[in-house]
């Protein structure tokens, strides 16, 4: 005779919720098939990732969550490519795609985050620590991505996600407890890593050369260390080359060398980059064919950008002034030499219609939010969206005025539905030059009169590759013919090649 639990069972088909959680995770991938990237993402963070959490078992929970990474790994990077060739401001569709990133990201490192919190906080390290750290590793790694991927907008990430890769980093790798091992060592790479990357202040970088500064940077993590903060760090010898970081705020830290003195210190973090510092100059002055390590696949001026970043002691040289008039802004290269060269008219009507040759470039509107003797700091207003990033050349005309400014974008940032740049103006006097090339076209060209940031020489911006160290060079500007030899780099990128 069966049991009255047994009748029970019977009458009442009871299911394991474990098998429930797995068999409705199964369903919501199904589903994702044939749709689009920005579906699939969107429906992972909204559908399926909520299922995932309803699971008890901690093993299938990280189970799922590994399917669902794979899956997220199909849609992901054709997400991240549209962002980083948006337009500035971003579209509607690149800033829809950019939050949905976001929120897949977000929902990812949440996700892994409680899986680790859980076996912490019920004791379970001992018997799932692989589990604890393996969870950890796939959660610092989202938060890095999701980081990087405000970059590519020039957007700050957010303070929460800061927040979250100190709480992971202490989690499993506080100094104090014991040292790395193989399943924390890896932790604690990501977290340098993204601190790292944050160190070299990635709005002011090219668009272009984000990805590999990051790969560079995760390389060199390696090589950064962290310890705890005591009040004799700030007079170590390593000062200079150290950020301070505190766990408790949303941010990577600060340069060691530059905080008030009197500070407190204790219960920080030091982040020693001596050691960075001493593999960029392995690279830096390395010989072609000779192997170093670690080997960093980056032009010499982007590695010199990065020391500079993470060593140097930069500080504003000039005072600002605040006044907010407003003045148009053209982009790129070509463009600015074609509007230097005939429609560099005032904003009045009857100058502005003479502009010979308008359709060649576009022209947006700012407003001067403040300004030094060497820069200008910019907020778009409206306007033709284009391509920018740190490195680009502009010309700035204020309304107004016929005085034209030749500038290099140095800072952009971008939080919600403002952008602004910071510039730097770069000569007094600008003139437009043709160089021969050797073929029927010349080469046009900025040439910088004087340098003021950069020495007693003059300057010269052409596009990348047309002219060589130690050349000599003819051309005529101001009614008469001037010789020079072009010296050294003094930047290049995908777009143009300053030189003295």
């Amino acid at each position: 005779m069966e049991s009255p639990l047994q009748l029970l069972r019977d009458l009442l088909p009871f299911r394991h919720p474990d098998s429930t959680t797995a068999a409705a995770f199964r369903g919501g991938l199904m589903t994702l098939t044939g749709q689009s990237p920005l579906e699939v993402v969107n429906n992972l963070s909204t559908k399926v990732l909520p299922i995932i959490a309803s699971q008890g078992n901690l093993h299938m929970r990280f189970k799922l969550l590994e399917e669902a990474r794979q899956e997220a790994e199909k849609a992901l990077p054709m997400l991240e490519q549209h962002l980083a060739q948006a337009a500035l401001p971003l579209p509607q569709s690149a800033a829809k795609a950019a939050l949905h990133a976001d929120n897949l990201l977000k929902g990812m490192a949440q996700a892994y985050t409680a899986l680790a919190r859980s076996i912490v906080e019920h004791h379970h390290n001992s018997a799932l620590g692989h589990l604890l750290h393996r969870s950890a590793q796939r959660a610092a790694a989202m938060l890095s991505r999701r980081q990087l991927l405000a970059y590519r907008a020039y957007a700050s990430p957010s303070a929460a996600s800061w927040q979250m890769l100190h709480t992971l980093y202490q989690l499993t790798c506080n100094p104090q407890d014991k040292p790395l091992n193989g399943e924390t060592a890896p932790i604690e790479h990501e977290y340098l890593g993204a601190l790292l990357f944050a160190y070299v202040e990635p709005n002011k970088l090219p668009r272009g050369e984000l990805d590999m500064i990051h790969t560079c940077t995760r390389q060199l993590a390696a090589y950064a260390v962290i310890g705890q903060a005591t009040p004799e760090s700030q007079s170590s010898k390593s000062a200079d080359y150290c950020f301070f970081v505190r766990p408790d705020e949303g941010n990577p830290g600060y340069p060691l060398a530059r905080l008030p003195a009197g500070t407190a210190i204790n219960g920080g973090l030091i982040i020693d980059c001596s050691q960075v510092l001493a593999a960029l100059d392995r690279n830096l002055s390395r010989l072609p064919g000779t192997p170093v390590q670690p080997e960093l696949d980056a032009p010499p001026a982007v590695l010199q950008t990065l020391r500079v970043a993470i060593g140097g002691k930069s500080a504003r040289r000039f005072s600002r002034t605040k006044f907010k008039p407003r003045a148009d802004l053209i982009g790129g290269l070509d463009e600015v030499i074609t509007f230097l060269d005939g429609n560099t008219f005032s904003r009045r009507s009857l100058d502005a219609a003479c502009r010979h040759d308008s359709r060649a470039f576009k022209s947006s509107e700012w407003s001067l939010v403040d300004e030094s003797p060497d820069g200008f700091r910019i907020r778009f207003i409206k306007g033709d969206k284009w391509n920018i990033g740190a490195g680009s050349v502009v010309a700035l005309q204020p309304r107004e005025s016929s005085r034209i400014h030749v500038c290099l974008v140095r800072r952009i940032a971008s939080a919600q539905s403002r952008l602004e740049l910071g510039l730097q103006l770069l000569s007094p006097q600008v003139s437009i030059i043709s160089l021969p090339n050797g073929g029927d076209h010349a080469t046009h060209a900025l040439f910088l009169h004087s340098l003021p940031a950069y020495g007693k020489f003059s300057g010269l911006i052409v596009p990348p590759g047309k002219v060589k160290s130690g050349q000599q060079i003819s051309f005529s500007t101001l009614g008469r013919t001037l010789h020079r030899q072009i010296g050294k780099c003094i930047e290049v990128n995908e777009g143009l090649e300053f030189v003295a």
